[in-house]
């Protein structure tokens, strides 16, 4: 077996030293962390998703580097997305198929569920924007598809930004 020099050594470890100091280092200043959203302002409920589902309306978030990714209890949905290039927004989205849930009172098998977040780091346990949950079926009854829009505003463990 032949000896790997040190210099090897070191042109190998230099590049993975670089990736764990800069993804460690980017300036994005949202903690991870247990989020709880609340509405600031609906636009479109109309089939009373929200009131139906509050206490579904939180998640687990985790920030890598640029990367964004949000566990949310309303209907087990896993969201995925970026910063921005510049400053502190955010875009995430998820899509769960073949979901049941309960609409209107019914319960309807759903097509697709999708989750769609843009959001401002407004400080490390904090953070505000636009969310759209979208239910959509094709072959079920009407009354199953139906969308909430709403402006929101999510902290973490009860810590408000000052």
């Amino acid at each position: 077996m032949r000896a790997v020099s040190t210099l090897r050594r070191f042109r190998l470890l230099v590049p993975a030293l670089l990736v764990s100091v800069m993804s460690g280092c980017l300036p994005f200043d949202q903690d991870g962390g247990d989020y709880v959203f609340t509405p600031v302002e609906i636009f479109r409920d109309e089939c009373g998703l929200f009131p139906a589902n509050q206490d579904k309306f939180h998640g687990t978030l985790q920030v890598t580097g640029r990367v964004v990714r949000l566990d949310m209890a309303l209907l087990d949905t896993q969201l995925i997305g970026y910063f921005l290039a510049e400053g502190d927004d955010f875009s995430i989205d998820g899509n769960v198929v073949n979901a049941v849930a309960s609409v209107r009172g019914q319960e309807c098998r759903l097509d697709e569920a999708s989750i769609h977040i843009d959001a401002t780091t407004q400080c490390r346990t904090g953070f505000d924007g636009v969310m759209r949950v979208r239910y959509e079926t094709e072959q079920r009854p009407a009354e199953c598809t139906c969308e909430l829009w709403m402006r929101f505003e999510a902290v973490k463990e009860a810590k408000r930004c000052e």
